[in-house]
């Protein structure tokens, strides 16, 4: 009887692994999810998702080089693609083509390590891309998905938020978040950049970057900027320049050095700096573990600040030696006044030891 039932067990088991192998989908009025592999295409061929705005398939094993769901299927309002956590490796033009009203697309947690040019061409209406912990690959591999990311027909007018946290990223090509425009006339063609134009908050936290690696022209229109958790020392003195409108920066726990330059920089700027606690300086030794913020005003006019303190050692150094050759000056010229006295020529010698004749 024991036996019997055991038998009973294993067989359902094994018939919910293969169920979930397979994949379903499940619809719940405007809002569809799918998992496990091929749950996409087993929906029925020729029915009309058209109510559909919202698809999360999870777990598919989706290759978006291809297509992502089989021809007659119809998800002409679909507005949001959640595909986070797929094992993605790649992804292409065609694995979006039937996807060009989506506005908000999620790939966190995937392994994409191949991109096709443009693969983002079609999504003209994208207003959020979050690729958090998404990218695969070592670090110029991965700098150079990105480029190809933006590298676009697209002018991504709408495209507003960007996020690439969590992605080992060592790199980003200061041109990455530009768009390249040829025209051409009967006699010369011109190759420009435009900035991905309606970008306004891109996200870059806990990844290993050092810089900031931006081009002037391609961040006008940015608002935030979020570079929290990275391996960036310097805020470049002339940050304002190629990002002209942010309001709100994010540089926490970096290992900042904060000389002078950089305390006058956060202090002095109608800039809203994020997460000022952790915010915090790894030099000079002085400040090491203190926030940025909570250094006094007069840190920089003080000897406590490096430079200071090393300007007033010097100024120490060389007053000293200017007495020491003031000193000497003086006791050499006393020396030479004292050994100076009126010559004795001959002629005087002459006229001081002459001794009249007597005569007799």
């Amino acid at each position: 009887m024991i036996e019997k039932v055991l038998v009973v067990v294993v067989v359902i088991g094994l018939s919910f692994d293969g169920a979930c192998a397979q994949g379903s989908c499940r619809l719940n009025e405007y809002e569809m999810t799918c998992r496990g592999k091929n749950s996409l295409h087993e929906l029925e061929k020729g029915k009309n998702y058209a109510e559909v705005d919202t698809l999360n398939v999870h777990q598919a094993g989706l290759d978006l080089s291809d297509d992502l769901f089989p021809n007659g299927i119809n998800f002409s309002r679909l507005t949001l693609l959640n595909a986070t956590n797929n094992e993605i490796t790649r992804i292409g033009r065609r694995g979006f083509d039937k996807t060009r009203h989506v506005q908000f697309l999620y790939l966190s947690n995937n392994k994409i390590a191949h991109a096709q040019p443009d693969p983002f061409q079609s999504l003209e209406k994208l207003e959020l891309l979050e690729m958090d912990e998404a990218l695969d690959g070592n670090g110029e591999d991965k700098a150079d998905m990105l480029r190809n990311f933006f590298k676009s027909k697209n002018n991504f007018i709408h495209l507003s938020k960007i996020e690439l946290n969590k992605n080992r990223l060592d790199e980003i090509f200061p041109k990455t978040f530009c768009g390249v425009k040829r025209t051409c006339s009967e006699e010369i063609c011109r190759v420009f950049l435009f900035q991905v134009q309606g970008l306004k908050r891109l996200e870059l936290s806990n990844n290993r970057l050092q810089s900031f690696n931006f081009a002037r022209s391609c961040l006008g229109e940015l608002k935030a900027l979020m570079l929290a958790g990275n391996l960036i020392q310097k805020i470049p003195a002339d940050i304002w320049d190629f990002l002209p409108s942010v309001s709100s920066l994010d540089v926490s726990n970096n290992p900042l050095n904060c000389d002078c330059e950089t305390v006058r920089l956060v202090r002095d700027d109608d800039v809203v700096f994020i997460n000022q606690a952790e915010t915090k300086c790894a030099s000079p030794p002085e400040v090491e573990g203190k926030s940025i913020f909570e250094l006094r005003k007069d840190y920089c006019s003080t000897a406590r600040n490096p430079t200071g303190k090393s300007s007033f050692f010097q100024f120490i150094v060389l007053f000293v030696i200017a007495v020491g050759i003031l000193f000497a000056y003086k006791k050499y010229r006393e020396r030479l006044s004292h050994m100076s006295s009126a010559p004795v020529g001959y002629t005087n010698l002459q006229h001081e030891q002459a001794v009249e004749p007597e005569f007799v």
